[in-house]
């Protein structure tokens, strides 16, 4: 019995090593869980947010999958989450026909933001990855009330046939 019991000690000893030292070692290198996307902020203007977005959706999967439309569902308006459902539906739809274009695009270019009063629009034009040029309307709101208010939030987002060129900045 007396053999055994030495090298279950030892055993016991290196795995508590083991636990207490891994901490140290994983927290230099943040996890995917611990990553913290763009956040909707009082700060942020209406191009911000829209540009924010735009780059997000650029790089789809960075730092993890999907974080591009999580980012762009960060900065959805409630009454936008209302109508597309969480996060899991929403990834759906921009992976969808419409939206999918944005997704890991080339090139975006947009227009000035277009101002009245609470609400805001800025037009972007997308160079997909296919190399299609397709133009986007983003209308923004300035939230009133709840966790967001006074926060520039997206309302709502769809797609558009060639605009003049001199709507979008080239």
């Amino acid at each position: 019995m007396r053999i055994f019991v030495k090298p279950l000690l030892n055993s016991l000893l290196v795995l508590l090593f083991l636990l207490a030292v891994k901490p140290l070692y994983g927290a230099a290198e943040p996890s995917v869980e611990n990553l913290i996307l763009p956040q909707p902020s009082a700060e942020l203007q209406p191009g911000d947010v829209v540009q924010i977005v735009i780059n997000a959706l650029a790089s789809n999967d960075f730092p993890y999958r999907d974080a591009g439309i999580e980012t762009t569902f960060n900065f959805a308006s409630p009454s936008n989450k209302l109508q597309t459902g969480p996060l899991q539906n929403f990834t759906k739809l921009l992976k969808g026909p419409t939206y999918g274009q944005m997704l890991n695009h080339r090139d975006s270019t947009l227009s000035e933001v277009i101002l009245d009063d609470n609400k805001a629009i800025r037009l972007v034009q997308i160079i997909s990855e296919n190399n299609q040029t397709l133009y986007f309307a983003f209308r923004l709101g300035l939230q009133q009330q709840g966790n967001y208010s006074g926060m520039w939030l997206t309302e709502a987002v769809w797609q558009m046939d060639n605009p003049s060129s001199d709507v979008v900045a080239m």
